[in-house]
């Protein structure tokens, strides 16, 4: 490697995600209810209590990421109905691409966010990467217009009551929209969500502790600090944490 070639922003940049991962990673974490495993592949997949999911659940995926492999799991083996949601077109294609002819899964174009209407997004910095984000993550200065909804317009459109299961990984956008959701009223029971290091510590530990007092708590946690939390009642008395 070339020293001489790093930039100091960069340095900087990827000391303090490495510094963020490591804290977060340090998260405590109450027991599962049940067995957890590994869904989907390293790369694209979520640590989830299997047990405490009931057929036929619904669930929505945000942010496929070019990997979907988690959310067929989540119909081949439970029988979730998937909504999966994508910012990018070309993440879309490739989405229906992989789902094609599995009933239970569909494939939307939507970037969730606080409000409807268009939503101006950050380009990765990245070249291999075709990930954008609306909480300025990157490095970059190139931007692109997409489709912002809200996730109760989302679920209007397609006539869902509840979401039983909602993953979200939106780049650095999780700190905004996860305080706008009313997330027992949609229903969630499990709720897995990475934590961007555009937040620091402080406003990700801040984000952990506002889904613990709404009934949430963390019960595993994969690197680049991809957490899922459980709704308290699923825990039952013995496994929940104690109250400080």
């Amino acid at each position: 490697m070339d020293v001489g070639k790093l930039r100091p922003a960069k340095v900087r940049s990827a000391l303090r995600r490495r510094w963020f991962e490591h804290e977060l990673a340090r998260t405590t974490l109450a027991p599962a209810p049940g067995k957890l495993e590994d869904i989907g592949t390293p790369y694209g997949g979520w640590t989830l209590p299997v047990e405490a999911i009931g057929e036929g659940w619904t669930c929505y995926c945000v942010g496929a990421g070019g990997d979907i492999a988690f959310d067929i799991e989540l119909v081949r083996r439970f029988r979730a109905r998937v909504r999966t949601v994508e910012a990018v077109a070309a993440m879309v294609r490739e989405a229906e691409q992989q789902a094609a002819g599995l009933a239970g899964l569909t494939v939307h174009h939507a970037a969730i966010a606080t409000r409807d209407g268009p939503i101006r997004m950050q380009r990765s910095h990245d070249p291999q990467s075709r990930s954008v984000s609306a909480a300025h993550l990157y490095e970059g200065e190139q931007y692109v217009e997409l489709p912002g909804m809200t996730l109760t317009s989302l679920m209007d459109s397609l006539g869902d009551e509840r979401i039983d299961l909602l993953k979200l990984d939106i780049e650095g956008g999780e700190y905004e929209v996860l305080p706008s959701l009313d997330l027992t009223g949609l229903g969630v029971r499990i709720l897995s969500t990475q934590l961007h290091h555009v937040g620091g510590v402080a406003r990700a530990s801040g984000l952990i502790k506002q889904l613990k007092d709404r009934g949430y708590v963390p019960v595993a946690c994969r690197p680049v600090v991809k957490l899922t939390f459980v709704r308290g009642e699923l825990l039952g008395p013995a496994r929940q944490p104690a109250r400080r």
